[in-house]
């Protein structure tokens, strides 16, 4: 009898914890964080009928997976446990390294941590083709009176090798990156920035990190190190990193701690601002984050940059554009070669992170 008693309570109480966080959720999850921190859109809850009843199950499993009750509060705890308990990292795309840092690690990225390690080098084929497709731009847009600069900013792993854990060992002396720069020094007369000489000299000298801890781009005092390298480039003069104001503010961004769902536990990057340099009477016209960024100033050098950026540019765009009177940044996402053709620029600049130079397999004009 008493087993019987024993073996109901634990039916009962297997009961009330699938019934209750369906019964809870209604009255909590309003208060509770329901924020989708993964970088891709939530499954939409999928529409029976007949002609889809196939599909039905594993689409309505797929929705119910992202709409789960408490779902960022169970993906928390369980990377916290992972995180604290077996010092590991609980999503394939984070590695985690040593004093509290944290790196990219994503195939759909170009795979930074095997670029770092030397591997998936460019064929001479791909090398020729990347070489082809920026010729045709550079020869187009010079057509129309138009100068053009490759910006390629370093991956994070490349510039802070020693926070990597020591099982990837130290990075290749050849890699992607320095092979594609090489080839084309070598065979073209394109102009390449690579700030990566200029920002591990900032790095001996500066007291503060250039790159976030916890997210995978260069903070403001990286990204400054890169804009002066680009300025010299455009003989646009620039104030040194010694001669500038830095302030240190709130941290703002983490990309990496969110993919691990530990931002309020983890983030203590420090953010910085940087004042001292002329801002020409900087004025925003526009600013969509995955569409146009477009400014002005006064009195600045007077030739129109045209950028096409991806997400390295967002802390680099007010220390470029203050150096220009017209500027216009499109994203990656959003750009066509007509954008450039209308706007007329002086200057056209390509502005990539390395982890995406594979792109330029697929860059044309």
């Amino acid at each position: 009898m008493r087993a019987d008693l024993r073996n109901k309570i634990w039916i009962g109480a297997f009961f009330l914890m699938i019934c209750g966080v369906q019964l809870l959720w209604p009255l909590l999850g309003e208060h509770l964080d329901r924020e989708n921190y993964e970088n891709r859109v939530a499954v939409e809850r999928p529409q029976f009928s007949i002609e889809t009843i196939d599909e039905f199950p594993a689409s309505y499993e797929a929705y119910y997976n992202d709409h789960l009750p408490f779902r960022n509060q169970l993906i928390r705890f369980g990377s916290a446990v992972e995180y604290y308990a077996f010092r590991n990292s609980s999503n394939q795309n984070v590695v985690r390294g040593k004093d509290g840092w944290l790196f990219y690690n994503s195939s759909l990225d170009d795979n930074p941590i095997r670029a770092y390690k030397g591997m998936d080098l460019f064929t001479q084929e791909e090398l020729a083709q990347i070489t082809e497709n920026l010729t045709g731009v550079k020869n187009a847009l010079e057509a129309q009176g138009t100068e053009f600069v490759l910006f390629i900013a370093p991956n994070k792993e490349r510039i802070y090798p020693e926070k990597m854990p020591d099982y990837y060992g130290n990075p290749a002396e050849e890699y992607r990156t320095k092979q594609l720069i090489d080839h084309l020094r070598k065979e073209t007369d394109i102009r390449i920035v690579y700030p990566y000489e200029e920002l591990l000299a900032a790095k001996e000298s500066s007291p503060q990190n250039l790159y976030y801890r916890l997210d995978t781009h260069w903070n403001y005092i990286g990204a400054y190190v890169g804009c002066m390298a680009l300025a010299e480039e455009l003989d646009v003069n620039m104030p040194g990193l010694e001669e500038l104001e830095i302030t240190e503010t709130e941290p703002t961004i983490c990309d990496l701690a969110d993919m691990l769902s530990l931002r309020s536990s983890l983030n203590t990057d420090s953010d910085y601002e940087l004042s001292g340099y002329d801002l020409h009477q900087l004025i925003t016209d526009r600013h969509e984050l995955t569409g146009v960024y477009a400014y002005h100033c006064t009195d600045a050098d007077p030739r129109k940059l045209f950028m096409v950026r991806d997400s390295f540019a967002d802390a680099m765009d007010d220390f470029l554009a203050s150096q220009f009177d017209e500027s216009v940044m499109v994203h990656y996402s959003s750009y066509t070669h007509d954008q450039a053709i209308a706007e007329q620029p002086d200057i056209y600049i390509y502005e990539t992170v390395e982890r995406r130079v594979g792109e330029l397999l697929h860059f044309k004009m």
